[in-house]
């Protein structure tokens, strides 16, 4: 048991040290830390690890990753001409505990988790011998950084795995704010326990981050605003929610339609960009997720883009530009996805744009309506529309309720976030609510001869604990249904 839950909730602990390392480990679950870390150029490497571990890429290809599954498990994505039977299993809605996304993601946010713990324990080593001004500030900043990405894994965690994340006595995840023992089984905390904790993270390093401005790389203050935006929107805290997008909407306004075109090719950082993970070469990133050479009609793609986001996708719009790869053929019903398409250095290598100002503005423009506030939304939506349009007319949207505004809001999220990894938890959050699930075309479904409805609030919203966890850890509790 001991063996199976290293591996499943205590993934990857040996990521900072090599092979040879890993065998001189001075007891049982602790590394010879002490060696790692000396100084805050030591702690500075380790937090590019913590960096480099966390992706909704995961590093690499498959049905594991974030960007493809919120777009496969839903109505973004039908078969490929080249394919040959990826992702056939998430596209006809089976989720089992063994499944292989559930474990990723699992095992993934705790690694981070834990490497940002193992980070922290070594801190407080390092900076009780400071003495520079310069080196305690720099250390101080580290530390925030490693705090928020702590936070963070917590957060995506509780989205995915929380039954309901606005009941607060609802199972949510495991806490771990500490190095924990491989003997050890843990309990899931409450979801209103794990906001809390998120949140208080969240606090601590907004103060420690005092002063780091370095986008959009790195984690800032700014990055822990929109952070703590999303926490408070999934909470049900739409006034809190409003305050921070508005803010953030301003700073990082929507670009016009030649940066946004500019800023999926990586041909420069966007003005837009809150949160950006680099990829270099080797980092297998997000276009080989879609084909198995670069993004074109020769480049083995193994899916495209479905034909019910397609049509969504105003002709004259800049994103069909970016979403839609130039070597598609429409005739022929080839829609292939053009939104990671490489850059300059390498084909198979896009920067990922965790949290853009567009994210931000679409919070604001639904917590607006939820706060009553229709004709200040409508005025936002017509605006946002706007900066993507190219040419014809943009009308203005008509809000006679909220819900009518909740419902234009999950519609432009699709369009404007399409794979960005955030669909699945759309319908999860604002489809539950609307009664609103998934709805392929007839087309995108037979595609892959699998079901083309999945109802609002099914249980299928919420992942499976996975099952190398639930054997090892007789502690947690499984989800219903699963």
């Amino acid at each position: 048991m001991k063996n199976i839950f290293k591996f499943s909730l205590l993934a990857l602990f040996l990521g900072f040290v090599s092979c040879d390392d890993a065998i001189d480990i001075r007891q049982e679950s602790e590394l010879d830390e002490e060696v790692a870390y000396q100084t805050v150029d030591d702690l500075q490497t380790g937090l590019n690890g913590v960096y480099a571990a966390y992706g909704p890429d995961f590093g690499g290809n498959g049905a594991g990753d974030i960007i493809l599954f919120n777009a496969l498990f839903t109505d973004n994505i039908k078969r490929g001409i080249n394919s040959s039977g990826q992702g056939n299993q998430e596209y006809n809605f089976i989720l089992q505990p063994g499944t292989d996304f559930p474990n990723r993601l699992w095992s993934n946010r705790y690694a981070v988790i834990n490497f940002s713990n193992r980070l922290l324990r070594a801190w407080e080593r390092v900076a009780a011998g400071l003495t520079d001004e310069n080196e305690i500030v720099r250390a101080n900043h580290i530390k925030g950084q490693a705090i928020a990405m702590r936070a963070l894994c917590h957060f995506d965690l509780l989205q995915y795995f929380s039954p309901n994340y606005q009941d607060d006595n609802a199972p949510g995840v495991i806490i771990m704010d500490f190095v924990p023992n491989v003997t050890e089984t843990y309990q899931r905390n409450t979801t209103g326990e794990v906001f809390e904790f998120i949140k208080a993270d969240l606090d601590e390093a907004t103060g420690l981050l005092a002063g780091f401005t370095n986008p959009p790389y790195y984690i800032n203050g700014d990055v822990v605003q929109a952070i703590r935006t999303r926490v408070a929107l999934c909470e049900g805290d739409y006034e809190t929610a409003r305050t921070l997008s508005t803010d953030l909407a301003t700073r990082f306004a929507p670009v016009q339609p030649e940066e946004y075109f500019a800023m999926f090719i990586d041909d420069a950082t966007s003005d837009e960009e809150i949160f950006t993970l680099a990829r270099v070469q080797g980092d297998n990133g997000v276009v080989s997720l879609f084909y198995a050479n670069e993004a074109t009609i020769s480049g083995s793609p193994f899916f495209e883009l479905s034909n019910s986001l397609f049509n969504a996708i105003p002709s004259g719009d800049i994103r069909r530009q970016v979403l839609v790869e130039p070597t598609s053929d429409i005739s022929e019903n080839i829609i292939l996805i053009g939104k990671y398409r490489g850059n300059a250095a390498d084909q198979q290598i896009n920067d990922i744009k965790l949290i853009r100002g567009s994210e931000m503005y679409l919070i604001m423009v639904e917590t607006m309506a939820r706060a009553g506030m229709l004709n200040e939304a409508e005025q936002a939506m017509l605006a946002f529309r706007q900066t993507r349009n190219l040419s014809g007319t943009v009308f203005a949207p008509d809000y006679p309720t909220v819900d009518a505004a909740l419902v234009d809001v999950l519609a432009e999220r699709r369009i404007e976030l399409a794979f960005e990894g955030h669909r699945y938890l759309d319908l999860k959050r604002l489809g539950t609510e609307l009664g609103i699930g998934i709805d392929r075309d007839d087309a995108d479904c037979a595609s892959f001869s699998a079901p083309c409805n999945l109802p609002a609030g099914d249980y299928r919203f919420t992942l499976p604990i996975p099952r190398n966890e639930v054997r090892a850890n007789p502690s947690i509790q499984q989800n219903p249904q699963y």
